[in-house]
């Protein structure tokens, strides 16, 4: 499990697979987060939205994703679990 000891850590890794699910046109995927991430505020409201976009997309399926972004969209899952159980 990845630990981001920075809300820039964070997002730094949300917006490189962002970038990835861009290049590899994965809509299913990006229509869940760009609201989300678009609108983030750093608050626990925008942490409440990053959780639920990113649940959204576990919901997916892990057969639709390669290992390396299902294991990173786990780790970015409880990233925001831990922000907003920790305020």
């Amino acid at each position: 499990m990845k630990d981001f000891h920075t809300n820039e850590e964070f997002l730094t890794f949300l917006r490189v697979l962002i970038e990835r699910w861009c290049d590899e046109r994965r809509l299913d995927a990006l229509a869940q987060i760009l609201p989300a991430y678009l609108a983030f505020n750093g608050l626990t409201d925008g942490w409440g939205e990053l959780s639920i976009a990113l649940n959204a997309i576990r919901g997916l399926g892990y057969q639709t994703f390669n290992q390396t972004d299902w294991d990173a969209l786990n780790d970015l899952i409880h990233a925001t679990d831990l922000a907003l159980h920790r305020r």
